[in-house]
């Protein structure tokens, strides 16, 4: 229980530091692309994984804490 513990952890801390690191990537002073729009779609592809992640983990723990008893 305690490596699942901690592997949750470290996925949420990982998608917590994505959100920021999502919109610093759209920003033409933090990363030129010989590609116009990648970084642009880098960002959004970052931040919708990233929210994604942490909604569907709080789901999760909310659905396990409605099945625990009082």
């Amino acid at each position: 229980m305690a490596a699942q513990t901690l592997h949750r952890s470290l996925r949420r801390g990982i998608a917590l530091l994505l959100l920021p690191l999502s919109g610093a990537t759209t920003l033409p002073e933090f990363v030129e692309s010989a590609l116009p729009g990648v970084s642009d779609v880098v960002g959004v592809a970052l931040f919708v994984a990233a929210v994604a992640y942490l909604v569907g983990s709080l789901g999760r723990e909310v659905a396990a804490a409605a099945d625990t008893p009082l």
